[in-house]
């Protein structure tokens, strides 16, 4: 009887261990690995991908684009972002990719949405976006440095304060960094890293103007609405 117990835990034992979780893989016109030589690309985002309302304030995987950069530690690094797109907010999110060593292995999510801010973790994961051919990805680890969004001309400005004016409560997150420098369209964060290896970076927007070419209203829209992806302009300082 007792061998008959052991034999069931072992075997219980193995299933947990071997159980795979589901796993995406990013596109690959929207992923971009940044070094010394290539510091800076174009990428095309949609106006809500970074924090999207009807996905439950997560960001959208695959309306967002990803960069991947291999840094030291303790070396200062700077993202900037830029578009010329009217009413458009751009928005970032940094992660370390702990463990990471294969980059071939690097552009995979734990799924279609992604939390904004926080740790992501996946053991074990699968991409099964082509069911006949399953990718085994291992372990996604992704621990939370940093996040930021163009929080510049998204509302009227206090004509008595001069200091903008609330933020609807649906975009009014404590963990979501609101970045102000005067200038629409523009954001920039700085990170020191912590460890030396792989770092992933998503790029989005936020909360586009309304009646803007960002909004799908604007002049310059064509009337594609929020489902068009523009242009956000990525430079990354390497030291």
């Amino acid at each position: 009887m007792r061998s008959i117990k052991k034999g069931v835990l072992v075997a219980a034992g193995l299933f947990f261990a071997n159980h795979l979780q589901a796993a995406t893989a990013l596109n690959t016109t929207g992923t971009f690995f940044f070094d010394k030589d290539n510091a800076s690309t174009d990428m095309a985002v949609r106006a809500y991908s970074w924090y999207n309302l009807s996905m439950g304030y997560l960001g959208w995987t695959h309306h967002s684009n990803w960069g991947f950069v291999k840094l030291k530690k303790g070396k200062p690094v700077t993202v900037a972002l830029t578009t010329e797109v009217s009413g458009l907010h751009p928005a970032i999110t940094v992660w370390y990719r702990a463990g990471a060593k294969n980059p071939k292995m690097l552009p995979y999510m734990n799924g279609h949405a992604y939390k904004q801010f926080g740790d992501i973790y996946e053991p074990n994961a699968e991409a099964t976006d082509a069911e006949n051919n399953p990718v085994k990805v291992g372990n996604i680890i992704m621990k939370f440095i940093t996040n930021g969004f163009d929080r510049d001309g998204m509302t009227d400005t206090d004509e008595n304060t001069l200091l903008p004016d609330a933020l609807p409560a649906e975009y009014d997150q404590s963990q979501l960094y609101r970045v102000m420098d005067g200038v629409p369209g523009k954001l920039a964060i700085t990170f020191t890293p912590p460890e030396n290896g792989w770092y992933q970076f998503v790029v989005g927007a936020i909360n586009p103007d309304i009646d803007s070419t960002a909004y799908g209203a604007g002049p310059g829209s064509n009337g594609a609405g929020p489902a068009a992806a523009h242009t956000v302009h990525v430079e990354v300082s390497i030291p």
